[in-house]
């Protein structure tokens, strides 16, 4: 009983080790475009991010970025991610968590198979505690039993962290933040990404419910808030080109991949379609100054009266 024990913890500390090389991320490094947990990876949006926070436990890799608004110096991106190493347990799997089933966000998206799943979810998020606390049981697995809850444990004291972390250094958070979340399970190996953005730096009138239930996110408040309700539209899109760079990164195909192609397509088409309206309107408009102009150049030449060109001049205009 004791050498099984003693070999258990050996294996363990071996593959924590061998993944701790892989892995050479440290608080207070600069990273931009990706984060590498040995063989896989997640993409990052455009710009600098900040380790403020990296924790482990046996085969857990924890780190929360930061990346601060330039002008402002408040908080633009927090971004906290999660990956196992090389824990490889025969018959053993992970099952989808809790967020794959919230009906209350704003999109959701998910696979839940097994030995594997995806989950997808646009939502938003508050920067108190209490969301600390239903984050961390929305995130809640099934499967592992006593390591699942040394996971919990850890994703509230990262979450918990972060405050500390942005206190000491005089950071800025947005009263509510829109969040992005992907969940990734292939057979004993977890990834996680939440990517949280302040909507306030993009002109979004600052939030006057503080509670995440009555916000003006909250899917069964956002039709009286059309602004809002626009933006989350757009983060939609933003999400989709964060989780079709994991899937290309991670080489996730199929139905695990949830498709975020849709969104793209649908935002490159409202862009075009937009591009295009505005082309149309600034050559009709460039026009009409032209032939307003030709008229002037005939009413000062003399060879129409003031009372044709103001006729001329209204039929143009209308």
């Amino acid at each position: 009983m004791f050498r099984k024990i003693f070999l258990i913890i050996f294996i363990l500390f071996f593959c924590n080790q061998s993944y701790a090389k892989k892995f050479s991320v440290k608080e207070g490094d600069i990273l931009e475009n990706e984060v590498s947990f040995g063989k896989n990876k997640f993409p990052l949006p455009p710009g600098k991010f900040k380790v403020a926070i990296s924790k482990k436990w046996l085969d857990f890799r924890n780190l929360l970025l930061i990346q601060t608004d330039e002008d402002t110096g408040v908080i633009k991106w927090k971004i906290k991610l999660m990956a196992t190493g090389s824990t490889d347990e025969k018959n053993s799997s992970w099952v989808p968590s809790k967020m794959c089933d919230e009906k209350d966000n704003y999109y959701l998206k998910a696979n839940k198979g097994k030995p594997r799943f995806s989950c997808w979810s646009v939502s938003h998020s508050t920067s108190d505690q209490e969301d600390v606390v239903r984050l961390s049981i929305s995130n809640n697995y099934f499967s592992f039993n006593q390591t699942m809850n040394h996971k919990i444990k850890a994703d509230q004291s990262i979450l918990s962290k972060s405050k500390n972390y942005e206190t000491a250094n005089n950071l800025n958070s947005p009263s509510m933040f829109v969040v992005s979340r992907h969940h990734y399970g292939n057979k004993s190996k977890l990834y996680e990404s939440e990517y949280y953005y302040n909507p306030e730096l993009d002109g979004i009138p600052k939030s006057k419910n503080y509670d995440w239930s009555s916000s003006e996110f909250h899917v069964s408040n956002i039709n009286n808030f059309p602004e809002h309700e626009e933006f989350l539209k757009k983060f939609v899109g933003i999400s989709a080109n964060l989780v079709d760079r994991f899937n290309k990164l991670n080489n996730v195909k199929g139905s695990l991949s949830l498709n975020p192609e849709e969104n793209l397509i649908k935002i490159s088409a409202n862009v075009e379609n937009n591009n295009t309206k505005k082309k149309q309107s600034s050559n009709e408009k460039k026009d009409i100054i032209n032939q307003i102009k030709g008229l002037k150049e005939l009413l000062d030449a003399g060879a129409i009266t003031q009372d044709e060109f103001e006729k001329a001049k209204k039929k143009i205009l209308n």
